[in-house]
């Protein structure tokens, strides 16, 4: 979300003390208006709309939560839970009502239902990390008699997703249809509608992207470009392939080739689903090209191999 919105929404909270619900926090977490201190105060002292479950906490982490804010939140559902209190003697029944009463009464009877409303489509799919959804997510608003809400304002919020558009009223059928880009981070999403005190959240699932990159290693460093083997022993590159946002990828058809096999042969060349491995033999110095292959992809590397040097630790350099 912008600083400038965050910054408004942080201010807006500090001023009331209303309990807040999860969008409010997932919101405050994203933004840049209120430092880890004082959004553990705020929650110490406004408390939450909601339970927070085992999943709700790993959201928050993900969203950069610190220990302090999680605490508050903990502290929050305890004070939140129901206390166990002896029993009491019936009351006696009140008074009947005036007629103004019970038009009052039924005027919230018809407010939005947390049991009635909800996700009724779109839910559960699965996509490419950085991608669109083929199908909308849609959100739809009941009164506790079952009759559909129009006009009525739904807000979402997303975790590991972002939702166009991010509010909008119900329409005639009480329905509001939402586009859903997930986020670049393999594993789940979230998103989260807000409509009043009532929030519903449905998950989605994020999975890497086609390759687009391949990464070679020698030990603990990443080659590209030019590097150099010593020329005493064999060297052990593991190569593996990842998509645009540097999520892991399977491995597939990997093979290596070089230019001047005098210098340098490939003596060996092995994968799994996930990583490979191509071992490099030097035979004498000079500087040559070695392409590692795979899904499709090559990427070249300028290999050296310097005189022959006294024995010792194979490394790149």
């Amino acid at each position: 979300m912008p600083a400038a919105l965050s910054a408004m929404l942080a201010a807006l909270v500090l001023q009331g003390s209303a309990p807040l619900r999860k969008s409010d926090l997932v919101r405050l977490l994203s933004g840049a208006g209120m430092s880890p201190g004082e959004l553990a105060q705020l929650v110490r002292r406004n408390c939450l709309t909601f339970q927070p479950t085992d999943r709700d906490r790993n959201d928050f982490r993900l969203l950069g939560a610190e220990p302090s804010l999680l605490a508050a939140v903990d502290d929050c559902a305890r004070r939140r839970a129901p206390r166990r209190t002896s029993p009491k003697p019936p009351a006696a029944p009140p008074p009947a009502p005036p007629p103004q009463a019970v038009i009052q009464v039924q005027r919230i009877l018809i407010r939005v239902s947390a049991e009635r409303s909800g996700f009724v489509s779109g839910g559960g799919q699965r996509g490419n990390a950085g991608s669109q959804l083929p199908r909308a997510l849609v959100f739809e608003a009941r009164d506790s008699a079952g009759a559909v809400l129009s006009g009525q304002a739904v807000t979402f919020t997303g975790i590991n997703a972002s939702i166009q558009p991010a509010a909008a009223p119900t329409d005639a059928a009480g329905q509001v249809h939402a586009g859903v880009t997930l986020g670049e981070r393999i594993g789940s999403a979230t998103v989260i509608a807000a409509m009043g005190v009532v929030e519903k959240q449905v998950a989605f699932n994020v999975v890497a992207g086609p390759a687009a990159q391949l990464v070679v290693l020698c030990g603990a460093s990443s080659l590209s470009g030019h590097f150099a083997i010593r020329p005493d022993s064999s060297v052990v590159l593991r190569v593996s392939a990842q998509d645009a946002f540097a999520n892991p990828t399977p491995l597939l058809s990997l093979r290596a080739a070089v230019a001047d096999a005098r210098i340098f042969r490939v003596v060996g060349v092995a994968q799994d689903s996930a990583v490979g491995t191509v071992t490099l033999k030097p035979d004498q110095a000079g500087t040559t090209s070695l392409a590692v292959i795979a899904n499709g992809m090559r990427q070249y590397l300028t290999v050296t191999v310097p005189p022959r040097v006294a024995p010792g630790k194979v490394d790149c350099r």
